[in-house]
């Protein structure tokens, strides 16, 4: 006769499930993930209109999916770097505690790595793309190895780079690339998330109050919009310095608690939401391209912060 599992073996392995999905979230940071295409489709934005290219759609979805994997491996990385440190100050952690085996975090990390480029590679992008990558590769893993706040900054604003590159025809000389308006907006990327990555250092014992300062460092989200002076229209400029302004107000209102003395958690949340708070500064570079799909772009980014925010509001984006 046939045996069946009992309801009580039933609901244990539907826990072991749960559990084992909620570590691989908390690996990839999970509610951060939407804003890392987001990087690059802000980047493809800005460059087809201040150069007046016509973005291929499917050069600006492999730039945004390869975005999103190369941010993957750099958590996987990041994690697989830092599981002895791991162990002591944040036990919880998927590797330290066991909930995921260092052999199955190395092969996320070969798999996120392999389709990055095999997305790049069936398109195909352009050389410029390849180039940038390679560079923001590198950049990924010297900030998990040398944990310095400027070369997270790096490894965004290369990312916003990338989805440039990956929209700039070939056929286009150098001299004619729209260099200026993407450094600067690089840069203002740079400085912001430099701003979260030295907000979060730190974040695993207690700290006192940060005071005043906690909102000093969110100045740098408006240091994208000179970029916008590079338009060439001054109408188009109006929805990017929106986004670098609400990018401000959601940074002082996620740092707000932080006045008095917090605890680790109340800190990574800030952490996380200075991160999410990124999705106004793409939103806006994003919709100053007056394109039908810039804008689906922008909407699906949107939505899907917002999605994850509400499915899974008790995993850490820090």
């Amino acid at each position: 006769m046939k045996e069946f599992s009992c309801p009580a073996d039933i609901s244990s392995r539907c826990h072991e499930k749960r559990a084992g999905i909620r570590a691989w979230m908390m690996l990839f940071r999970l509610p951060n993930l939407p804003t890392a295409p987001g990087d690059a489709l802000a980047g493809a934005a800005m460059a087809a209109v201040s150069g007046g290219f016509a973005a291929r759609p499917s050069s600006v979805a492999a730039a945004a999916a390869s975005a999103l994997l190369l941010y993957m491996y750099g958590l996987a990385d990041n994690d697989i770097v830092g599981i002895a440190a791991d162990r002591v100050s944040a036990p919880n952690r998927p590797l330290p505690s066991g909930d995921i085996s260092p052999g199955a975090a190395r092969a996320a990390r070969g798999v996120c790595w392999g389709l990055a480029f095999l997305s790049g590679a069936l398109v195909p992008l352009p050389p410029a793309w390849w180039l940038v990558s390679a560079f923001l590769l590198a950049s990924i893993c010297a900030y998990n190895r040398l944990k310095k706040a400027w070369l997270m900054g790096l490894c965004r604003a290369l990312s916003v780079v990338c989805g440039a590159a990956a929209v700039l025809p070939a056929s286009v000389s150098w001299r004619d690339w729209p260099i200026a308006p993407i450094a600067v907006m690089a840069a203002g990327w740079a400085l912001y998330i430099a701003a979260v990555t030295k907000l979060s250092e730190g974040e695993e014992m207690p700290s006192e109050g940060l005071g005043n300062r906690r909102y000093i460092l969110g100045l740098s989200a408006l240091a994208a919009a000179p970029a916008c002076f590079f338009l060439p229209d001054a109408r188009l400029a109006l929805l990017p310095c929106a986004g670098c302004l609400f990018t401000f107000v959601a940074w002082c209102a996620a740092v707000a608690p932080l006045w008095r003395a917090h605890e680790p958690d109340e800190r990574r949340m800030a952490v996380g939401r200075t991160v999410g708070a990124l999705m106004y500064l793409q939103v806006g570079f994003m919709l100053c391209m007056p394109s039908t799909m810039f804008l689906g772009a922008a909407c699906a980014v949107w939505l899907a912060v917002r999605l994850v925010r509400r499915l899974a509001p008790d995993v850490s984006g820090s």
